[in-house]
């Protein structure tokens, strides 16, 4: 697992059906995963990819 020195919690969503994931659906006007609740109350929802290269390089701690 990547330490990237950010606080987070771990919120489980329903698999199936997807129709039951009503925050992410209410935040992001999808019922996919992953998606990543900031701060400031904004979503984040990518490719799981492209999630993990921002972690690693510090964008989602507000470094770069």
């Amino acid at each position: 697992m990547l330490d990237a020195n950010i606080d987070y919690e771990i919120v489980e969503e329903p698999v199936l059906p997807r129709s039951r994931r009503r925050a992410v659906i209410e935040a992001t006007g999808q019922n996919r995963l992953p998606a990543i609740e900031l701060d400031d109350g904004s979503w984040w929802h990518d490719d799981s990819h492209e999630l993990a290269a921002a972690i690693r390089s510090g964008r989602l701690a507000g470094d770069s």
